[in-house]
């Protein structure tokens, strides 16, 4: 076992049943062994980025299929564990929360164990916030409850592509913009597929070099969607006329902002990828290869909150 703390992920899933009052609910789950009402989350597995796990643990647990929207504080406390010796210890546990919504499955599709789970159920927000047994899980509710609308926007960087030098070497007079991923490049491009997943990412838009394309085809492939291929996102359109990239980057911003309930992922260039940044409001940092910048923005285009993911490979 680690000597850190434990890492674990979930979801505050909330569903609006009375839309001119305001009513919703969320979805909760019982655990016999502790014999409690808790939000449905569970430990990160080897290998595996938090937001996987959340999505994957709300499956387990409750049978809902979700996307994730907004991240939400992470929570901390202490777990008490029996050794082999019979003394007890203790070790944090820290669990990142995201506010999920729920785009498919039922309770029946649930595959925890009923020694784990043995119920999951909608219940009124009001209601969970009085019967929910740790303070922890109402802290997160609260949080989820007061959070404005939002639209996902994911910028990503290409994958790792063959070198100029390589390709230049391959094929004489080959143009840059046809330079492809290398291997390492197509690994990082589908491992990529599982985050833009539990996002619920459904529109795909990228430079239209070769490079950038690549990135993104594992996935697309996956879900039957094009990727909207856009010169004006390119190096070479970027060096001649960086307003024509700023001006596409606003367009993608306003697709994501028409309609929140399909977010957007666009793959770029590192040259170009501080244009693309600072249209959508995120922070100023580099990006390393299949790295995600991942920013959520209100109705009126403002960017709420961010997150980044780096690439394993």
């Amino acid at each position: 076992m680690g000597k850190g703390p434990i890492q674990a992920a979930g979801a505050v899933v909330l569903r609006s049943i009375d839309s001119t009052e305001g009513t919703r609910e969320v979805l909760v789950v019982h655990r016999p062994d502790y014999d409690d009402l808790s939000l449905p989350k569970g430990k990160v597995e080897p290998g595996e980025d938090l937001p996987i796990t959340a999505v994957r643990e709300v499956a387990e647990e409750t049978g809902i299929t979700i996307r994730l929207s907004m991240p939400l504080q992470p929570t901390e406390y202490t777990v008490k564990r029996s050794t082999p010796s019979g003394k007890p210890k203790s070790r944090a546990k820290i669990v990142s929360w995201w506010l999920g919504v729920a785009i498919g499955g039922s309770f029946q599709e649930a595959t925890a164990s009923p020694e784990e789970v043995d119920g999951a159920f909608w219940i009124p927000t009001e209601q969970a916030l009085e019967q929910l047994s740790y303070s922890t899980d109402v802290q997160v509710l609260e949080e989820a409850l007061d959070l404005p609308a939002t639209s996902t926007v994911i910028l990503v960087r290409h994958g790792k592509a063959v070198s100029r030098k390589e390709w230049g070497s391959r094929k004489k007079k080959a143009k840059d913009a046809k330079r492809p991923l290398e291997r390492r490049g197509r690994r990082q491009a589908k491992a990529l597929s599982d985050l833009l997943g539990a996002f619920g990412v459904s529109r795909l838009a990228s430079s239209s070099s070769t490079r950038c394309m690549q990135t993104l085809e594992p996935y697309a492939k996956s879900i039957g969607a094009e990727i909207v291929a856009i010169d004006a996102l390119s190096e070479e359109t970027y060096k001649d006329d960086p307003a024509k990239t700023v001006s596409a980057m606003r367009k993608i911003a306003g697709r994501a902002l028409s309609d929140p309930s399909r977010p957007i992922a666009v793959c770029g260039h590192r040259p170009v990828l501080p244009t693309m940044r600072d249209a959508l409001g995120g922070a100023n940092r580099p990006m390393s290869t299949a790295e995600s910048l991942i920013v959520h923005l209100d109705e009126a285009g403002h960017t709420v909150r961010q997150e980044w993911y780096s690439s394993k490979y």
